[in-house]
């Protein structure tokens, strides 16, 4: 074929071409902003968390449904303290944050309205993992209503008792025989563990089920002994459960508390990186543990605290540590109460009266909660 016809067949290709590709880039266009459109129109998900100027996710807002306890002055003047039955770290109130006037009047206010019968109702806003308050507000009714029906008291069978722990004797004072104020709560539960060898494999098994092991876990919600700045209620309930299903032995529960002036407890965290913390209440897991000397035998009062311990310790280690004046100068026990394993935590500042959680509803959440925090951050 000559030079001719071959530049004639070209030109005529092209003709041919040149409106296929406009209806295609016409055919684009359109899609284009068919699309454009639509992503106008998508809703937006807002499920991923707000970034801070460093481009991090900012921490996990807690909005819990709480009772407030007391409120106290911080010891520097600087803010106020607001302790809640629901939570054992000490809140804080900071003078100079935003709502402070507003915030404090409200918690005050709260707290004046508690009756015998039932505490005020409010919500708390604050960073989790922080004990710093954004802002607190009245529950609504409805809020309310879901928390006294998923909240049952139960009244202490006897009294909590004054104690001076500098004061005690480690050699006598765990001992059952001792601790015959407690008699009525000890009657309730049949078990007695038959040594300390087997105390000590209940408390492993319980320590292998934390957040801070690898797994696999044998339990739905790992337990977070990695965070002990709060959830000890959930972290003890946990363990009863656990212990009672696997090994058949109940338990009773301890609370320790720093419910006078400007008390707290404070231990030094040397497992988490030793920072100190602060509660104004504790808790864990009481099992009376037989100890054999030849033929003669005792009954000996042993906790299970993996949060703080590395093994099981008696009740009055257990308490002697919660005063640590080198992380606290006012750190002080006030008092102490042997309860039955069914009390959840304290429902008043007095610790005259405690939650239940039967169904570990609230127990559950907890762990939920606090599997991913740490205490020294």
């Amino acid at each position: 074929m000559n030079k001719f016809l071959l530049s004639q067949v070209s030109r005529w290709r092209l003709l041919i071409a040149l409106p296929a590709i406009s209806l295609l880039l016409l055919f684009t266009a359109c899609n284009d902003g068919e699309q454009k459109d639509k992503d106008k129109d998508k809703p937006k998900d807002n499920t991923e968390k707000p970034a801070d100027d460093k481009g991090m996710q900012k921490p996990e807002m807690d909005s819990s449904i709480l009772t407030i306890a007391a409120v106290r002055n911080t010891p520097d003047g600087n803010g106020t303290e607001v302790l809640f039955n629901e939570r054992a770290e000490v809140y804080v109130i900071a003078k100079g944050s935003a709502n402070y006037k507003t915030n404090s009047d409200m918690v005050n206010g709260a707290i004046g309205r508690n009756t015998p019968e039932a505490n005020t109702v409010v919500k708390l806003f604050a960073n989790r993992g922080s004990n710093s308050i954004s802002n607190i507000v009245m529950a609504t009714e409805a809020e309310a209503k879901s928390y006294n029906t998923l909240n049952v008291m139960e009244k202490s069978l006897v009294k909590p008792v004054a104690i001076d722990v500098s004061k005690i004797d480690t050699a006598k004072f765990s001992r059952v025989e001792n601790l015959r104020v407690f008699g009525p709560v000890f009657k309730l539960c049949n078990s007695l563990v038959p040594d300390y060898a087997t105390l000590v494999k209940m408390f492993d098994y319980c320590v292998s089920q934390g957040c801070n092991k690898p797994g696999p876990y044998i339990i739905p919600n790992c337990i977070p002994f990695q965070y002990v700045r709060d959830g000890c209620y959930a972290r003890a309930h946990k363990m009863r459960q656990m212990i009672q299903q696997k090994y058949g032995y109940c338990c009773e529960k301890v609370f320790s508390f720093a419910n006078s002036g400007n008390a707290t407890l404070a231990v030094k965290a040397d497992k988490w990186g030793g920072c100190c913390v602060n509660w104004w209440y504790h808790v864990v897991p009481l099992f009376r543990v037989n100890i054999k000397f030849g033929t003669f035998s005792f009954q000996v009062c042993y906790v299970l605290d993996p949060g703080i311990f590395n093994q099981p310790v008696t009740l009055a280690t257990w308490l002697q540590a919660q005063k640590n004046t080198t992380c606290s100068p006012n750190a002080n026990v006030s008092m102490y109460s042997i309860q039955p394993g069914s009390a959840y935590s304290p429902s008043n500042y007095a610790g005259t009266t405690f939650s239940t959680d039967p169904n570990y509803v609230q127990t559950e959440q907890t762990l939920i909660a606090y599997k991913n925090l740490k205490t020294c951050n």
